[in-house]
Order: structure tokens, then sequence, then C-alpha cells
């Protein structure tokens, strides 16, 4: 691969994932400072774990989602 080539694909990369959807949402004091705290633990960004946590949720829902289609048909 040249060095264009290769300065271009890393472009490509960095921009898929500035690109990538956002959204904002509000928790109560209570569950941002918990969050908070278990970031810090994790020693990670706030934001990163909930994105984390949000990616988990949304997997367990799918697989909730799936078996009750599976009875259904």
């Amino acid at each position: 691969m040249c060095l264009k080539s290769m300065i271009y694909a890393d472009r490509t990369n960095s921009y898929e994932l500035m690109a990538r959807p956002r959204i904002t949402l509000t928790v109560s004091e209570d569950v941002y400072q918990y969050l908070s705290d278990w970031a810090e633990r994790e020693e990670r960004p706030l934001a990163n774990l909930a994105a984390y946590l949000l990616s988990q949720a949304v997997k367990e829902r799918q697989q909730v989602d799936k078996k009750q289609n599976k009875g259904e048909g």
C-alpha cells in the first residue's frame, strides 16, 4: 500500500469514528454521581462507560426480542 493510500485510509477511519451518532440524555444527580465514580474507578471517560452500558442493554434487549419473536412464529 502506498503512503498516499495509507494516509487516506487513516483519515477515513478517523472520520468514521468522529461521525458516530450522538445523543444527549438527562439523568438524576444520584445516577450521574454513581456513573462518574464508576468511570473513575475504571479509569475511563464517563461518556465511554455510558456508551458501553447502553450497548450492553441494547444487546440484551435484542436477545429478549429474538426469543419473543421465535415464540410467536
